[in-house]
């Protein structure tokens, strides 16, 4: 097992699920984010399933806030949206949408040698156009940060000495606050389950909060 580094900077917008008019940010990257983006580095359609549930299978992802930024907002309308309860409306809507301008986050990505090769070549020469979020956050800097030998990307993180709070998939060392989220992939096309998070530091209570939506 050996963990890959990445990191991004500048606009993004991490979004939680919602159907509500403020598309509201999450105050970090989710595992379906971060399973998004390599996702699109590897090639994988959105629609690929199976291919994708395999990819989130076989990582570990561990995510640290180095620059949270400074939370903007923007005005968006859109036509045929879909109501709370999964219907498509007609008709013109407005929705505000959140984003973080100039934050700044580093991704471990934990997997087998032969996966984080192939992801190493995929960030390095990806096959679609990577975003931070949304298609309004373009990458501003090389995706690929290092690669290093440990086999736990939390431990991977912290051995950088980086300041920025920890949000892991698994337990470690001063991690000692934990949330539910709903964003780990299943089998099933745009279904979730909940796992648990492991934070380092204390958990703000917005950040729960902002979480507890998403459940």
């Amino acid at each position: 097992m050996q963990t890959l580094i990445l990191k991004t900077e500048g606009l993004s917008a991490y979004g939680l699920q919602t159907f509500d008019v403020h598309r509201k940010v999450n105050h970090f990257p989710t595992r379906s984010a971060v399973i998004g983006l390599l996702a699109a580095a590897l090639g994988i359609e959105r629609t690929n399933q199976q291919q994708l549930f395999e990819l989130s299978e076989n990582i570990l992802v561990a995510v640290q806030v180095n620059n949270a930024g400074e939370k903007m907002m923007d005005y968006h309308t859109v036509q045929n949206f879909r109501s709370p309860d999964g219907k498509i409306q007609k008709g013109t809507k407005p929705t505000y949408r959140e984003y973080w301008c100039d934050s700044e986050y580093t991704f471990a990505i934990t997997a087998p040698s032969e996966l984080i090769q192939k992801l190493i070549c995929a960030v390095k020469a990806p096959k679609f156009t990577l975003f931070q979020g949304r298609k309004s956050c373009p990458l501003t800097r090389p995706l690929y940060e290092d690669l290093v030998d440990i086999d736990n990307p939390a431990i991977a993180l912290k051995s950088r000495a980086e300041k920025g709070q920890i949000f892991s998939d698994i337990q470690g060392e001063n991690l000692v606050a934990s949330l539910q989220v709903r964003d780990k992939l299943t089998p099933v096309f745009r279904k979730y389950a909940m796992r648990t998070v492991f934070v380092s530091g204390q958990l703000f209570k917005d950040v729960q909060e902002v979480n507890h939506e998403s459940a």
